[in-house]
């Protein structure tokens, strides 16, 4: 099981250093890295969420609801707690809040878990928590992260520019088409495929050319949010779970998805907006190369 860790987390590992090597060896700079983020925001990210969120069967979404209530409450509730921690108590700017609140509260588990939760669980119950989450992050969690880095502008037009996103709007509409079941006929499933399925690795890849152009960092803000993302998150969830008496099997499951090392968006957010990009892909680079250990070492306890 160990190794199966090991290559799910190596090919994130390997293309953040491809990244770095071609801005080392001047393929790309700083200015191809921006613009990758906005292809993959734009367009590859939209066309794999909303193939995602449509693909996925209305049983599929309203069917586990402990597990979905176990992780809604978990992601939206530390997104909320660090954000009033940065904001309101350590007087951080809203912007860089809000995507280190992100770093911590948002698991890769479209990516990383995809590859590991089906050998630990089974392909039903992955495929469920793996819809969940990406029901959750990208139709709530999203939202609330726009929301946030349009501060400045009035409710009402910070309303009307997040709805008017392409990755809300493709979730939004993917939701709406699931929950009405309507099914996504296969045959319209590669049109969505054949270019969102790249979105991850590029992001990723664009990460490794923000590591070159800004360097790797390691400080205080960044040891702390990885700490935060690794190992208390899921540990105080855990803690809480156990007072209450939540079946083994339900905390097996929630516990390894939040354990699961932080997701490209919070870095592909920072490189659009202009908002420590080095802190955030420093803090997504530093995020899963310990998880090689904390994953591990969860693993472990929890089996």
């Amino acid at each position: 099981m160990l190794q199966t860790l090991l290559f799910a987390l190596l090919p994130i590992v390997i293309t953040i250093a491809l990244g770095y090597f071609a801005a080392a060896h001047h393929y790309f700079g700083d200015q191809d890295s921006r613009l990758f983020v906005r292809l993959v925001m734009n367009f590859m990210l939209p066309l794999s969420v909303f193939s995602g969120i449509w693909s996925t069967p209305r049983k599929i979404i309203i069917k586990d609801i402990p597990l979905a209530g176990w992780l809604f409450v978990s992601i939206v509730g530390c997104y909320l707690i660090f954000i009033i921690f940065y904001w309101h108590i350590l007087h951080t700017n809203l912007h860089i809040a809000s995507l280190r609140a992100m770093s911590v509260a948002d698991p890769s588990v479209p990516f990383i878990g995809s590859a590991i939760l089906p050998l630990l669980f089974g392909n039903s119950l992955s495929a469920i928590t793996i819809g969940i989450c990406t029901l959750i992050i990208n139709i709530i969690l999203l939202p609330m992260v726009f929301g946030a880095l349009s501060q400045g502008e009035s409710l009402g037009s910070r309303v009307i520019s997040t709805l008017r996103k392409p990755l809300v709007a493709a979730a939004l509409l993917g939701f709406a088409l699931a929950l009405l079941g309507w099914q996504m006929p296969e045959e319209l499933a590669g049109s969505f495929e054949l270019l969102g399925k790249g979105a991850g690795g590029l992001a990723i890849f664009a990460t490794g050319i923000i590591l070159f152009t800004r360097k790797i960092l390691v400080n205080r803000t960044i040891v702390t949010t990885v700490i935060s993302k690794n190992i208390l998150f899921p540990i105080i969830i855990w803690g809480i779970m156990l007072l209450i008496h939540t079946p083994s099997e339900l905390q097996r499951i929630v516990v390894l998805t939040l354990a699961i090392p932080t997701a490209t968006m919070p870095t592909s957010l920072a490189i659009q907006f202009k908002v420590n990009e080095a802190e955030l892909a420093s803090t997504q680079f530093w995020s899963t190369v310990c998880s090689f250990v904390t994953l591990a070492i969860f693993l472990v306890a929890l089996s």
